[in-house]
């Protein structure tokens, strides 16, 4: 894991309880709560990182996203 991966991932843990990290498509899985995803997305371009997908969760205000590093 590369020194921008792993600020991509500590910052996504800093946000949420679950962040998968993905070495062979060098992706991040994450959920974040709706208040925080302009914030996670904005930080996560400065490193290089891109949102691919993302899906709401009604129930939990959240969203599950998929970065990856372009």
């Amino acid at each position: 894991m590369d020194i921008s991966t792993w600020k991509g991932c500590s910052l996504c843990e800093e946000f949420s309880d679950y962040v998968l990290y993905d070495d062979m498509n060098d992706s991040i899985l994450v959920n974040i709560h709706e208040d925080y995803l302009k914030t996670i997305r904005k930080e996560l371009m400065k490193i290089g990182y891109y949102l691919v997908f993302k899906t709401k969760l009604e129930i939990t205000n959240s969203y599950t996203c998929t970065f990856i590093k372009g």
